[in-house]
C-alpha cells in the first residue's frame, strides 16, 4: 500500500509588473505520492529571468548537421495513447463541462508523480507535479512529459533528462492559470501562458486543456510542444523566429502566440540547435 507525506509551505504576497494582479507564491505545499516514502522537496528557485535567458544546464555544441529528422504532426501520438482528433479536442468556445472546467485558481498544493528514483541521478533531473483540483491524472501527465523528453526526436539526442521523485534540477509543474502567474512572476503570463522561471517549468493548465490556434485538432502534439519549449529554456535555448514561410517551426518559436507563417512542430529543429 502506498504512503503519502505532505510537505507544506505557505503562500505569501507578491506583486510584479503585470497586467493581472495576482498573489505571489513564495512557497508551495507539496503532497508527495510515492510507492514507498517521498523524497525531499525542492524549494522554489528565486529570481525570475526572461524565458529567453534560461540558465544553461549542460554544455552541448550545436551543429547545423545535427541529426534531427524533419518532424511532422501526421500520425503524432504520445506513446501508449490514442491520437487526439479534432472531434475529441475540447472547444474553448463552448461552455466547459465539469470534466473539462479549469479553475482559474487552485489551492497551491501539488501532487508529485511517483518515480522509480528519488533523485541524485546523472544528467538533468526533473520531477513532475500537478496542482490539486485539476481534472488531470498526475501519472498521466508525468508519463507524457517523460516520453516526450525521452523521445529521440527531441532534447534527448543532446541532453540526458531523468525523471525523479525527490530533489531535482527542474520542477515541471502543471498549474491553474493564477497559480501559474504566481510561479512565473515577475514575467507577465496573463493567466494563459506557460513559462520557465528559474528551476520551474510551469505549464498553464488552461493551455494544457485547450491548446493553441496553430494546433487545432492536435492537442496531444501541442502538449508535447509546450513541454519541449519550456524545458528547452531550462536547458539554455532562447526564443527564435520562423525561418521562412512554410518552413517547419522551431520548437523555441513562441508557437502559442502564433506561427509567423511556419508549420506547427512540437520537436526541436536544427534552427533551435544553432542558438545554443
Amino acid at each position: 500500500m502506498s504512503k503519502r507525506r505532505a510537505t507544506h509551505r505557505h503562500l505569501g504576497s507578491h506583486r510584479g509588473p503585470r497586467r493581472r494582479a495576482t498573489r505571489g507564491l513564495t512557497g508551495l505545499a507539496v503532497l508527495a505520492t510515492t510507492a514507498a516514502v517521498a523524497g525531499p522537496v525542492a524549494f522554489l528557485i528565486p529570481g525570475a529571468t526572461d524565458t529567453g535567458e534560461a540558465g544553461r544546464r549542460t554544455a552541448v555544441a550545436a551543429s547545423p548537421s545535427a541529426p534531427f529528422p524533419d518532424p511532422t504532426l501526421k500520425g503524432e501520438r504520445p506513446d501508449g495513447e490514442v491520437a487526439v482528433g479534432r472531434d475529441r479536442d475540447p472547444d474553448p468556445k463552448r461552455p466547459p463541462s465539469p470534466a473539462t472546467r479549469i479553475p482559474e485558481r487552485g489551492p497551491g498544493t501539488f501532487e508529485v508523480a511517483a518515480a522509480s528514483s528519488l533523485g541524485s541521478q546523472a544528467g538533468v533531473t526533473y520531477r513532475v507535479e500537478v496542482e490539486q483540483g485539476l481534472p488531470f491524472s498526475t501519472m498521466d501527465v508525468a508519463r507524457l512529459v517523460e516520453v516526450t523528453l525521452a523521445d529521440q526526436r527531441g532534447w534527448a539526442t543532446r541532453h540526458t533528462l531523468v525523471r525523479v521523485e525527490g530533489h531535482a534540477d527542474l520542477r515541471i509543474i502543471l498549474a491553474t492559470p493564477e497559480t501559474a502567474d504566481d510561479l512565473c512572476a515577475p514575467l507577465d503570463t496573463d493567466g494563459r501562458l506557460s513559462c520557465r522561471n528559474g528551476g520551474n517549468v510551469v505549464l498553464n493548465a488552461w493551455r494544457w486543456q485547450f491548446g493553441a490556434d496553430g494546433y487545432a485538432g492536435e492537442l496531444a502534439a501541442y502538449r508535447r510542444y509546450v513541454i519541449n519549449h519550456e524545458t528547452g529554456h531550462a536547458l539554455g535555448y532562447p526564443h527564435v523566429g520562423c525561418p521562412g514561410p512554410g518552413e517547419i517551426a522551431p520548437v523555441m518559436l513562441q508557437q502559442t502566440k502564433g506561427l509567423e507563417g511556419c508549420k506547427p512542430n512540437p520537436w526541436p529543429s536544427r534552427v533551435d540547435l544553432l542558438t545554443h
